[in-house]
């Protein structure tokens, strides 16, 4: 194929029709039609994918976007949750066929790509791989691929497999009564011409070995299908038998609890309203916050939705610039840990509640002790003596949004630096650092439950082995049960019990034991619907935060909200032209971040090669730390502020402030070469980072990494020479 190519310029002022008409053009489709067939990839845990390999259904062609910079690079096309869900596998690839339309606006902006396309919603059905023994005039379709593996709608498949056997068989028949009637003449015609008995005999050949062809056909087809049905019982069987190993021990009480459900709330080991919440499996609140949606209303259009999220707050009497709601909005959907830096009142948590309402969710926000010194403040922890688990605020916000999944919940760990982060945190931390999957919270051993289970059917069976006397209506309950005597005597005799002993305490026990299994689950699963936040105050009854925490979080700081230009914030938004901003902007969970593996480290991507020559340059000559983690940390919330903005300076900046000069606490007075640390960074640092960002003036001063460099400096001349970011 002689395909046109278009630059950039040619194309980047066309309309959607005459993109569209390009593409035809260049791809020599007759009758505009952007049919393709491709291969989804396995999802995993995600609910989206992309289309990879296409391939034109009219010729067969792979496609490359007409695009210079890009006719090399084999096409990849967006499949909706939608589609993607219905087809495509968690673990294996799938093949579908499907019309193309162009992509939203703001993602061809996003990727610079003014023909990128994805698939239209609605238009895929499933393809399946023919077996190479099915010849293609059974099915009178095309050779797609030049001889290679042929694919076919799978409900067509189906259709022409079952027509295939009954033509085959017939044709059999056929043959065979013509192979009959051929032989039979060949008989006759033996008995005297040598000559046509030999030909006689090599359409008999002929005919046998057409026959064992149409055979040989048959048989591989049904042996394909004997192994497809196998394999489906082999996972029919696998997936029995894991259900079953699932069986584990707080099933196997919750099972015992269920059966001895009437007995135990007669002898009052357990209330009406612990069974039910521990037999019935968790339901999502069924309250639903009303307001407009981000998918449908505002076309998942994230610039729009900054917009309509300020006008909001603004309608609320709560002023926040645009600039913080979109570097908020892009850290959130980063699913990094996000701590939010300021002095007392400069609107840190009320970022957190009022962000939250604005988009239907529930913000929670939990206090930091300053004796928090283990993992253990922050979950809570199995206290054996009291035979129960001893929650925590934090922890049951996560259960709470376990149970409402389809609610976003912004849990935040106010003054977060009273106590040493690296502590009570750190753990948690490392666990929040998996992003191929959703990370597990292990809050007690299961051995707990299997010992509740032990001392219950213990119980149970003692009181269990009186039942002629109880049946018999003198027996009511536990306290009935000790006022008999001979019960009496029987139940301290089965637990090695003396007179001085109390059955009453030891029911109590029992029951706490029991009430405290079914309560809090043995390990829960970082929900995805869950955003952490962190808000420290920087004075001198506050800890710093150490290097492990910076590496891992994002650092926001804010300023007082008297400097903020109220005027321009409120004509700001006025030029909007929203008309009604009252409701809540509705987010689904995954359009407010959902985890997943940071970008790859690409040396030629220009984020990551500007990082690698700072780090080089000035990074470890002034002892900052700066790692791969940090640079692939930053593509992830590079690309994600494209969303929000297209000011690339803008997304350095602000990554320079979450990243690089949190960490600049050091002696400016050790000399590096012939200069110290404190003339680097004034004279060569600051003036590289001003070429960087040649706008800076423009930005505001207490968010601008050029102005925050100017004032570690300053402070540093004043305090012998040491800087601190902090101070």
């Amino acid at each position: 194929m002689n395909r046109v190519i278009y630059t950039f310029d040619e194309v980047s002022s066309l309309t959607d029709d005459e993109l569209l008409g390009s593409l035809a053009n260049s791809w020599e489709i007759a009758d505009d039609c952007l049919e393709v067939w491709g291969e989804l990839p396995p999802l995993g845990n995600s609910t989206y994918c992309f289309l990879r390999n296409p391939r034109l259904i009219s010729s067969g062609e792979r496609l490359y976007y007409p695009l210079v910079g890009l006719e090399k690079e084999p096409c990849r096309f967006f499949v909706a949750p939608k589609d993607a869900l219905k087809f495509g596998a968690k673990n294996n690839r799938a093949y579908i066929r499907c019309k193309l339309k162009l992509s939203p606006k703001s993602e061809r902006i996003k990727h610079n790509n003014p023909f990128s396309l994805c698939v239209d919603e609605g238009t895929s059905e499933q393809l399946t791989l023919l077996p190479k023994e099915v010849p293609l005039k059974v099915l009178t379709t095309p050779d797609l691929d030049g001889g290679s593996a042929q694919f076919i709608s799978k409900a067509i498949y189906d259709f022409y497999y079952d027509k295939a056997l009954a033509q085959i068989q017939a044709e059999m028949t056929e043959k065979q009564e013509e192979f009959r009637k051929a032989l039979s003449e060949s008989n006759r015609q033996l008995q005297g011409i040598d000559e046509k008995r030999s030909s006689s005999i090599r359409v008999v050949e002929k005919l046998a070995s057409k026959q064992v062809d149409y055979e040989n056909l048959l048989e591989q087809l049904r042996v394909d299908k004997s192994a497809i049905q196998w394999e489906i019982e082999s996972l029919k069987k696998r997936q029995t038998q894991i259900e079953a190993e699932m069986n584990n021990k707080v099933k196997r009480l919750k099972a015992y609890v269920s059966e001895k459900a009437s007995f135990l709330k007669t002898f009052e080991f357990i209330d009406e309203e612990d069974l039910d919440s521990f037999l019935l499996e968790a339901r999502p609140s069924e309250t639903k916050v009303d307001g407009i949606s981000f998918r449908g209303t505002i076309n998942g259009d994230y610039r729009k939705a900054v917009s309509y999220i300020q006008s909001h707050l603004v309608q609320n009497d709560i002023l926040y610039p645009r600039h913080i709601i979109e570097n908020y909005i892009t850290l959130l959907r980063t699913k990094d840990l996000i701590i939010l830096a300021g002095e007392s009142g400069s609107g840190k948590t009320n970022l957190v509640r009022s962000f939250a309402k604005a988009v239907g969710g529930k913000a929670v926000v939990v206090p930091v002790k300053p004796n928090w010194t283990s993992s253990e403040d922050l979950l809570g922890y199995y206290n054996p003596l009291e035979k129960k688990y001893l929650s925590t605020p934090f922890l049951d916000a996560l259960i709470e949004a376990q149970q409402n999944p389809d609610v976003p919940y912004f849990i935040c760990l106010d003054e977060m630096n009273l106590a040493r982060v690296e502590y009570y945190f750190a753990d948690f931390l490392s666990k929040l650092e998996t992003r191929d999957e959703d990370p597990e919270i292990t809050l007690y051993s299961e051995n707990e439950s299997s010992h509740v289970l032990s001392e219950l059917k213990a119980v149970v069976e003692v009181i269990q082995s009186a039942k002629e006397k109880y049946q018999q209506g003198n027996v009511l309950n536990y306290i009935e049960l000790l006022k008999d005597d001979d019960l009496n005597s029987q139940l301290r005799l089965a637990f090695g019990f003396s007179d001085k002993d109390s059955l009453i305490k030891y029911h109590s026990e029992i029951r706490r034991m029991l009430s405290s299994v079914m309560s809090m689950p043995s390990s829960i699963k970082m929900p995805a619907n869950v955003h952490i936040i962190g808000a420290i105050n920087i004075d001198e009854t506050t800890h710093n935060l150490s290097p492990k925490i910076l590496d891992r979080a994002h650092v926001m700081r804010f300023e007082s909200p008297l400097l903020y230009d109220w005027n321009s914030i409120i004509t700001e938004v006025e030029e909007y032209g929203f008309v009604d901003t009252s409701k809540p902007l509705l987010f689904d969970v995954e359009s407010l971040g959902y985890r997943e593996n940071y970008p790859k480290f690409d040396r030629n991507n220009p984020f990551c090669q500007l990082f690698i020559d700072l780090n080089k340059e000035f990074f470890y000559k002034l002892g900052i730390e700066f790692g791969m983690r940090a640079i692939r940390q930053g593509i992830n919330y590079f690309e994600k502020f494209q969303d929000v903005n297209s000011d690339s300076n803008l997304a350095i900046n602000n990554f320079l402030l979450h990243k690089v000069l949190p960490k600049m606490t050091f002696d400016g007075n050790k000399y590096v070469g012939q200069q110290t640390k404190l003339e680097i960074t004034e004279r060569v640092f600051s003036e590289r980072v001003k070429q960087q960002l040649p706008d800076y003036e423009n930005y505001d001063e207490p968010f601008s990494a050029v102005h925050a460099l100017s004032k570690v400096v300053k402070n540093a001349k004043a305090n012998d020479g040491v800087l601190n970011f902090w101070a």
